[in-house]
């Protein structure tokens, strides 16, 4: 297999102004639109998880040109962390209280960092980089928030295209560390298993204060949502993920990247 050279790493230092963007934003859709609001809710904490990781790989490995994809990678990191505490102010002016649901993640984040091996840290932050690039596949090819109000759209497209872009930086410090398919398999299943508990008891309460969480359009809205891109990210993309020469560039999606960049 030709796979493509991992690209280099831009800086694209962009600011969004969120004021006036309606609660449904994503063409009036509850469930997509709360989906991507809760999912956002977990980025600065896992970001952090994920800056922190590769800088523990990076102390082991004392690699200066790996110092510096490494540093590049973080600086991607906190500008998407810091974009998604403003676009999550939206929702604290809703009377959510983000700093209780960050105080939970943040316990079990820090327990995973204290263990002796970095390579668990660094495995989980492989597993859901290849998630959120996989998601952002779907924002960037016009799957999942074609119809989102410009500016959101605009937010989560520039969040996608850098996911894609450092989507293998994890994998390759994951490597070099010694880490082998097996554990990285294992992180996996429990990040899934995370994300599923955290992710959906979120995005349940958001529905519920919106007061749309037992009506039936919106498991009309969820059953289409699975059936179409998250569906194939559930499958296909996760699937890719089990086998043994899995490399996140073998699904060579730059060119997403490169249509995004020249609109």
């Amino acid at each position: 297999m030709t796979r493509r050279a991992a690209p280099a790493l831009v800086l694209r230092a962009r600011m969004f102004d969120f004021s006036g963007v309606p609660r449904h934003w994503c063409g009036g859709d509850a469930v997509r639109s709360r989906l991507f609001d809760a999912f956002s809710t977990l980025l600065p904490v896992g970001e952090r998880f994920f800056i922190e990781a590769l800088r523990r790989a990076a102390v082991e490995l004392g690699d200066p040109e790996l110092d510096e994809l490494i540093e590049q990678f973080v600086r991607q990191e906190a500008l998407h962390s810091r974009e998604h505490r403003r676009y999550n102010e939206r929702l604290r002016e809703e009377g959510i209280d983000l700093d209780r649901w960050d105080r939970s993640l943040k316990r079990t984040m820090w327990r995973v960092l204290q263990l002796r091996d970095p390579r668990i840290p660094l495995a989980i932050t492989v597993a859901v980089e290849h998630l959120t690039a996989a998601i952002g596949r779907a924002v960037l090819d016009g799957r999942v928030l074609d119809d989102a109000e410009p500016i959101v759209l605009a937010f989560w497209s520039w969040h996608s295209a850098e996911e894609i872009e450092h989507k293998s930086v994890a994998f390759e410090v994951y490597e070099r560390l010694g880490g082998g398919p097996g554990l990285r398999r294992a992180m996996m299943g429990w990040g899934l298993l995370l994300l599923a508990i955290r992710l959906g008891a979120r995005l349940v309460d958001l529905l519920r204060r919106d007061g749309v969480l037992f009506e039936r359009a919106t498991y009309r809205a969820g059953a289409r949502l699975l059936r179409g891109a998250f569906g194939q990210i559930l499958t296909t993309e996760i699937a890719a993920y089990f086998r043994r020469d899995f490399h996140p560039w073998n699904r060579d999606d730059y060119h997403l990247v490169e249509a995004w960049e020249r609109r």
